[in-house]
């Protein structure tokens, strides 16, 4: 190797490390993610998949907190524990920011990361007696 080479491939390094990963906006990545089935503002698709708006209402309920990142879509996401996070974050706040508890500490990377050792056996009786509690406080009208 010529030592203008070597001298470009030294460059070539240097610049790879001293510039900073990219990092996709929450946004960008609920798009990229989970939009094809909770569509653009958190519908979703009845039958399918469950609406997002109101999803705080879980942050209310013991174990709801849990479901929200447990939930095949959260913990078998192809996204690191980071990026999961935000997006789980931007969720809420986007989608049911009115409904937040006061209290509420945002999701991190380590705690997505625990959460994923868990499989949701029964998602539908988990969301159904979480939806119970929330009846029962008041927090939640019974779904049709």
């Amino acid at each position: 190797m010529t030592r203008r080479a070597a001298a470009l491939v030294m460059f070539v390094a240097a610049l790879a490390v001293a510039t900073p990963a990219f990092a996709e906006p929450p946004e960008q990545l609920y798009m990229l993610n989970c939009w094809g089935c909770h569509r653009p503002h958190g519908e979703g698709i009845p039958g399918a998949a469950p609406p997002l708006k109101g999803a705080a209402d879980f942050l209310r309920v013991p174990g709801g907190r849990e479901y929200l990142i447990e939930v095949p879509g959260v913990a078998l996401s192809p996204l690191n524990d980071t990026d999961t996070a935000a997006v789980m974050n931007w969720i809420l706040t986007s989608f049911s920011a009115d409904r937040m508890p006061s209290d509420f500490k945002p999701y991190t990377a380590a705690e997505i990361a625990h959460s994923r050792k868990t499989r949701l056996m029964d998602i539908k009786t988990a969301r159904a007696e979480l939806i119970a509690k929330m009846v029962a406080l008041k927090i939640r009208q019974p779904e049709k």
